[in-house]
């Protein structure tokens, strides 16, 4: 659609998926998808769903060994392939860049270059979600809580301009460009954040403490600060399992081979081992609100309507 050029995102449609269920799931760079929630995608794609990657940025600024970039110009182009092959792993019906350039982490150089996602109007980015969601008419959105899972700049400004999108989408007044421009109003039923729940995370840092190692420190690049990541950890209210979807998640996760590098431990495991640690994924449904009076939810999609065909 031409109001979605005017917006300047750059759509990939990868299959003609137009089923009576839609999700959009709204992140920051390529990978986010795969590490984060690629058994809950495949999951539904198998099922017929038609699930649509919105993704901020190129990753421009992830770390990269000098052999992944033989065959490309930059790390951009890298990263752009190397979803593209995670996309097709997944089924996913479209990818949609939104145009920024990765801001690295929380007081890098990077976040004041003029093309990082942080130094972006959040009005603008709003509006381009706004667009894809009057767009492509999904049920539900998925994307990062408030801390962004660890506090990644880019995680966060996604976050809120995906919040605001929601808000904003089903209301004819705003964007009213859009509206003229042939786009209904569209209002998603539900949103979730993706969560590994307190429990697990304070387990993890309590271990790394036993053995020596700095919660606040950890990580690649020791920027990663995992008390603060507990004390923003959202709970756990929705369940998906996963595990007839490993083979899929880990084909997603070897695409992104240039990223890859913690996961190798996951992969050696016995398949029954490692179906129990990754075979399900967990969230935190936002809304419609959650008061946990039936019990831990174990579909995206339960009393949802469909899309009448």
């Amino acid at each position: 659609m031409s109001i979605i050029a005017d917006y300047a995102i750059d759509s990939h449609w990868l299959n003609e998926a137009t089923g009576a269920r839609r999700l959009m799931v709204a992140y920051a760079h390529p990978d986010d998808e795969s590490f984060g929630n690629a058994g809950t995608i495949a999951r539904y794609t198998s099922a017929g769903v038609a699930v649509h990657y919105v993704c901020a940025t190129r990753g421009e600024c992830g770390s990269v060994a000098p052999e992944f970039l033989s065959r490309y110009a930059n790390i951009a182009e890298l990263r752009t392939a190397e979803l593209s092959c995670a996309a097709r792993a997944l089924g996913l019906a479209s990818v949609h860049y939104l145009g920024y350039r990765d801001s690295g982490m929380q007081g890098a150089a990077d976040n004041q270059h003029a093309e990082a996602f942080v130094q972006a109007p959040i009005e603008r980015v709003t509006g381009q979600v706004v667009a894809l969601m009057r767009a492509l008419r999904p049920q539900v959105v998925l994307t990062f809580g408030p801390f962004g899972g660890y506090g990644h700049p880019d995680h966060i400004k996604i976050h809120q301009a995906t919040i605001a999108a929601f808000q904003a989408s089903g209301d004819p007044a705003r964007y009213p460009d859009q509206i003229a421009a042939g786009l209904e109003p569209w209002a998603p039923e539900k949103l979730y954040y993706p969560t590994f729940g307190t429990r697990l995370s304070k387990t993890f840092v309590t271990l790394l403490r036993l053995f020596g190692r700095d919660p606040r420190r950890f990580g690649e690049n020791s920027d990663v600060d995992l008390v603060e990541v507990v004390a923003n950890t959202t709970p756990i209210t929705t369940t998906i399992d996963s595990r007839a979807y490993l083979a899929q998640k880990e084909q997603a996760w070897r695409c992104h081979a240039s990223q890859a590098g913690g996961m190798g431990w996951v992969q050696r495991l016995p398949s029954p081992i490692r179906s129990r640690i990754v075979g399900a994924e967990h969230f935190t449904r936002v809304v419609p609100d959650w008061d946990g009076r039936r019990g831990r939810e174990h579909d995206l999609f339960d009393r949802v309507r469909d899309i009448p065909s």
